[in-house]
């Protein structure tokens, strides 16, 4: 595991969102002042992989969560096996003071791998093959611990070796032994008690069971052949009935065949029906011809319309004339020009009776005007001067003409209205006399080519009778036509029954195809029904034979198989079983319960000798149980463990002690756990670990640190590609340091990915990149100073 980059926001000190950027980088620094943020940059790592904040113990990540925040945020990228993953958790507080993880997540580039607190943190252990302990053993080294571990007493070594190796399983192992050993000692006693309680049968019992199991084994085996026996006479039985069945089917199927009603004389009935057809047929056609030849002779005479027509024509012609003769024109003329002479008679005494009153009163208009004439003055008549006044009397017998003129002009009114009168009366009959006129012409017109009254009369006379005689002969026609039809209708029926027995015969034929009837030699059914019947007979009278012979067959069959069943039955309640179908079944039901016996007994038997085992293997296992205990003893197996692993350890370290001091140092122990160093400048001199320098110190304790990361990744499956320093080396000379930073760098250059958290400047000056952390008002900042 390489780390890419981590963002953090609301976690520790980084209130901000604070980002860095890891990519490419093989040795780098985390500098600052103490209390910073230096370690919360790998705290952030671990909680986001892991879920848990190594400093805050146990799964509490509320302490975590910036002071005022109400929640942290971090996203870790790093890569495994050149594969980029993010890891995101985001913390939240909650209203009791505590805090939840309210989203996690794990990705592979975009894709999905893992959600949820737990699901991420299984799938982060499978990815990485570390757990949290095992993480913060080897990417995360307590160097500090190993820098005491080689002064430290031998109580105080074997706490820390202890720690770091995880050796309290093996308290949990010890105890785990004891547990193991009191529940085998149980399982002894509680087996022991089974076994006492364990029914046994006696010698005789088992005997009789296995006899009587052996006894029906046997007939079990014997069972097939006596079920085939009676399987074959079952199906002998069988076979023999379906030939009885077969036979009788036959015989019902040919005494079911019987000869239609009226067989015999369907040919005759046929033949005379046709014949009366035929008959019948012939008279509708000559009925049919006198018909037509009547219809054309009354066609060729005149209809009786145009009889009628004419009959009319002549009356109403006579009627014409009569009506012509009273038409009076002449009078209603000679009417008309009297009432026209008065009229002109009466206008002219009117006009002159106008004449003598216009001459009257112009004499009165004279006298009235000379009456205003005046001498001298111009006359309104002539425009002359008036010389002397004319002297006249005054005209007379003015209304007298007036009135003359009054009544003679009601006189010529009451003449005119007599003379309109009488001209329209003259008009009207005029009129109507020219239309009678016309009409007579055109019935005159109408009747030229009519025969006379006499003769129309025979035609009308004779015309009748080919009427009367065309009904007649039409009535006949139907009669006729009926009686056809009636014919016809016979001679279907006849031809229904011919098919209605054809169709029998051929029924017949079917229901005995199999029997293979006769093949018809003629066409006519009749003749092949009595074919047909008499081939019945002789059929039947074969058969009856047959199913006699075969009853009598049947009959054997089914004895045979009786006594073959009576046998068996007889044999299976000689064995205790009942003799009921199917006969297998109870013998398998009997050999069953008989082997269920023997075989509950060979268990009881097998459950006794598996108690017995149980006890003495569960005895066993206390004993073990109770010996590895008794090892597993804190001066014991632990002991003796503690001490092959400080020798691993120490072998491990010495390997990669060689290669960071040129082999000038190894690292030795004794049985009691004391270290000392082999100074291989000076002749292999032995001398105390106190002896040495710092950076020496740090040499030795950095290399047993690389050789517990080294054992607790192989123990994972996981190989080592980064690991992280946090460790104060405030106290290291600066030869030590230049000694330590070219350590370092030497790792770094094998391909480890090294990260120093330090505050000591001289140190992370010599790392390529460095990131320095500082304190700001809105948190903690992080500036990349390579």
């Amino acid at each position: 595991m390489r780390p890419v980059s981590i963002e953090v926001e609301g976690f520790s000190a980084y209130r901000s969102r604070v980002e860095v950027d890891f990519a490419g980088v093989d040795f780098f620094s985390i500098t600052g002042p103490t209390g910073s943020g230096k370690s919360s940059l790998v705290d952030a790592m671990i909680f986001a992989l892991f879920g848990r904040v190594p400093r805050l113990g146990g799964n509490s990540v509320a302490p975590a969560i910036t002071a005022g925040a109400d929640r942290a945020r971090v996203r870790f990228d790093f890569e495994v096996d050149g594969d980029v993953y993010t890891a995101v958790r985001l913390a939240q507080r909650t209203s009791s003071g505590g805090a939840t993880v309210k989203e996690a997540r794990l990705q592979k580039g975009d894709l999905p791998v893992a959600s949820g607190a737990d699901e991420v943190t299984g799938a982060v252990e499978d990815l990485l093959k570390l757990t949290f302990d095992d993480f913060t053993r080897t990417v995360v080294l307590p160097q500090g611990d190993f820098a005491r571990f080689l002064t430290a007493t031998k109580a105080e070594r074997q706490g820390l070796l202890r720690n770091l190796l995880g050796m309290d399983v093996y308290t949990t192992v010890r105890e785990l032994a004891k547990t193991r050993a009191a529940v085998a000692s149980d399982r002894a006693e509680g087996a022991n008690h089974a076994l006492e309680g364990l029914e046994m049968a006696s010698a005789e019992e088992i005997e009789a069971m296995v006899a009587r199991r052996d006894g029906l084994n046997a007939l079990a085996e014997a069972m097939p052949g006596h079920e085939e026996e009676l399987a074959d006479l079952d199906k002998t039985v069988t076979e023999t009935q379906r030939v009885v069945d077969s036979v009788s089917d036959r015989i019902e199927r040919l005494s079911a065949i019987e000869e239609p009603p009226r067989l015999a004389d369907l040919d005759q009935l046929v033949e005379t029906a046709r014949s009366a057809l035929v008959d019948a047929a012939a008279a509708v056609e000559s009925a049919s011809l006198a018909v037509e030849e009547t219809t054309a002779a009354l066609a060729a005479m005149p209809g009786q319309d145009t009889i009628e027509m004419w009959v009319k024509s002549r009356e109403r012609l006579a009627e014409m004339g009569t009506r012509l003769a009273e038409s009076k024109v002449d009078e209603a003329r000679s009417l008309a020009q009297e009432a026209q002479t008065r009229l002109d008679d009466a206008a002219g005494a009117l006009s002159a009776a106008r004449g003598r009153l216009e001459e009257a009163r112009t004499r009165h208009a004279a006298h009235l005007l000379a009456a205003t004439l005046v001498v001298g003055e111009e006359c309104p008549v002539c425009a002359r001067e008036v010389a002397a006044i004319p002297i006249s009397e005054t005209p007379g017998g003015l209304d007298e003409l007036e009135s003359e003129v009054e009544r003679l002009g009601a006189v010529v009114e009451s003449a005119r209205a007599d003379a309109e009168s009488a001209r329209e009366n003259f008009t009207r009959i005029e009129t109507g006399a020219q239309a009678l006129d016309e009409q007579v012409a055109a019935l005159r017109a109408e009747l030229e080519t009519a025969p006379e009254p006499a003769e129309l009369a025979r035609i009308e006379t004779d015309r009748k009778g080919l009427v009367e005689e065309l009904e007649r002969r039409r009535q006949e026609l139907v009669a006729l036509q009926e009686e056809e039809k009636r014919a016809r209708s016979v001679l279907e029926d006849l031809a229904d029954d011919s098919r209605r027995v054809s169709k029998l015969l051929r029924e017949a034929e079917r229901s005995v195809a199999d029997l293979d009837p006769p093949l018809p030699e003629t066409d006519d059914v009749v003749v092949q029904w009595k074919e047909l019947m008499t081939w019945r007979s002789e059929t039947l009278e074969r058969l009856q034979d047959d199913l006699e012979q075969a009853r009598l067959v049947a009959a054997a069959a089914v004895e045979t198989s009786t006594t073959a069943r009576r046998r068996l039955e007889e044999m299976l309640g000689s064995h205790g079983i009942e003799a009921r179908p199917p006969y297998m079944v109870q013998v398998a039901t009997a050999l069953q319960e008989a082997r269920s016996r023997v075989e509950a007994h060979e268990k009881t038997k097998a459950e006794a000798a598996r108690l017995e085992e149980q006890i003495r293997e569960s005895t066993e296992q206390a004993g073990i149980a109770q010996t590895l205990a008794n090892h597993l003893r804190a001066n014991g197996f632990e002991q003796w463990l503690m001490s092959g692993a400080l020798t691993e350890l120490v072998a491990g370290a010495n390997e990669l002690l060689g290669q960071l001091s040129g082999d000038s140092y190894s690292l030795d122990s004794d049985d009691s756990g004391t270290f000392t160093i082999v100074d291989h400048r000076n002749a292999d001199e032995v001398r105390s670990v106190s002896t040495l320098s710092g950076g020496e110190t740090f040499l030795v304790s950095l290399a047993l640190a690389l050789s517990l990361a080294e054992t607790l990744a192989a123990k994972g499956g996981s190989g080592l590609d980064a690991i992280i320093l946090d460790e104060g080396f405030g106290t290291l000379d600066e030869e030590s340091l230049d000694t330590v930073a070219s350590v370092l760098e030497e790792l770094s250059v094998k391909g480890l990915m090294v990260g120093v958290i330090t505050h000591v400047k001289e140190l992370a000056a010599r790392s390529p990149v460095r990131y320095e952390v500082r304190r700001e008002p809105t948190g903690a900042a992080v500036r990349l100073m390579s």
